[in-house]
């Protein structure tokens, strides 16, 4: 069953390219319908049909949430996938209240989409509902029981994920890994990190490594190559490398000072 889609994109050039992409290399589905706004959009459904709505966030007239509000309104099963730029941070999460079927940040990866065309063919063949496929969107929050304070939500998954990576310091942790722990979008996750600490998530698990690597050094006589380990670091020469470029001397120096 061909997938019938309708594209909500104030540039002509991406619409085009974003037609391509669904079309060509995707496959399994068709823009039946463009527009470049919400209102354009909403006009076009006045006499059209489509099985899914595509749209990104900032567009004038009429913006993606407010297309979105309007959407849930008058088809409240109508998959609508949002994209928008990590500037759009703050639309996006107001995006989530609606229970936006998939949110990707551009530019768009074309493995993801294809992840969440597939979902949404699943949904219309009524194999699964659109929102049991956790590896690629935001469960929608009516779900995590979060509806009416979404921000609260937001830094209670940071604080569950600093609790995650406490736990794992001595094991990989992947920005993939940690997005699956709280069913979030791995891209997601990354931008809202980074909105509610003010650093990048990489840097924070590096940073939490370190001090563990300090305290070991500084409380115990346990060899630099099993602190290595220890912090999450199989390779000691590499550890070396980021303590000295971090703390500004090697482990042993460090250990030399601390005594």
């Amino acid at each position: 069953m061909m997938i019938q889609i309708l594209l909500v994109e104030d540039e002509l050039n991406l619409r085009s390219r974003f037609r391509k992409l669904l079309e060509d290399v995707i496959g399994g589905c068709k823009v039946t319908g463009e527009a470049s706004n919400g209102l354009e959009a909403l006009e076009w459904l006045k006499t059209n049909t489509v099985d899914a709505v595509i749209t990104d966030i900032r567009m004038k007239d009429m913006n993606g949430i407010e297309l979105m509000k309007r959407l849930k309104e008058q088809s409240p099963l109508m998959p609508v996938v949002i994209i928008s730029g990590y500037s759009d941070f703050g639309f996006a999460r107001e995006a989530l209240r609606y229970e936006v079927t998939d949110y990707l940040l551009k530019p768009v990866d074309r493995v993801e989409l294809t992840q969440v065309i597939q979902k949404i063919a699943k949904k219309i063949n009524g194999l699964t509902p659109v929102s049991d496929h956790k590896d690629v969107h935001t469960l929608p929050l009516a779900e995590q029981g979060i509806v009416d304070n979404p921000i609260v939500e937001e830094r209670q998954i940071i604080r569950r994920i600093k609790e995650i990576i406490a736990l794992r310091l001595e094991q990989d942790i992947s920005l993939q890994y940690l997005a699956e722990q709280v069913n979030l979008n791995h891209r997601y996750l990354s931008v809202l990190f980074k909105t509610e600490t003010g650093e990048n998530l990489s840097d924070y698990v590096t940073q939490c490594r370190i001090e563990k690597a300090k305290n070991l050094i500084k409380h115990t006589q346990l060899k630099i190559q099993d602190i290595s380990r220890l912090v999450g670091y199989p390779n000691a020469k590499y550890f070396m490398s980021v303590f000295k470029q971090t703390v500004g001397s090697t482990p042993t120096e460090y250990r030399d000072h601390s005594h």
